[in-house]
């Protein structure tokens, strides 16, 4: 089966030219009108779709994003303070070494 994704852009507006040019000659101009209303239709809810889930993404990514920073800033704070620890037992070591 062939996927979507397997043609060009150029092949997707040839396919849908001659796709529409058939359906155009099996009906009348009324009946033509009615059948583009009705894919016209299907097409909307599928950038409707399409629209809210790349919605939903953008912001699954940002919090992802913020829980990120969140998690770097409390690790940042958590190796200062290891830092400072360190520091002081140096402190205390060079301290017990003058003594």
């Amino acid at each position: 089966m062939v996927n979507i994704e397997d043609f060009t852009g150029k092949q997707l507006a040839a396919l849908s030219s001659i796709i529409g040019i058939i359906i155009a000659s099996k009906y009348n101009t009324n009946q033509q009108n009615v059948v583009a209303n009705f894919l016209f239709s299907i097409a909307q809810s599928i950038f409707i779709i399409a629209a809210q889930a790349q919605n939903l993404q953008s912001l699954a990514e940002n919090q992802n994003a913020d829980n990120e920073k969140n998690n770097s800033n409390c690790s940042n704070k958590e190796l200062q303070k290891q830092m400072d620890e360190l520091k002081e037992n140096m402190k205390k070591y060079e301290d017990n070494m003058n003594c």
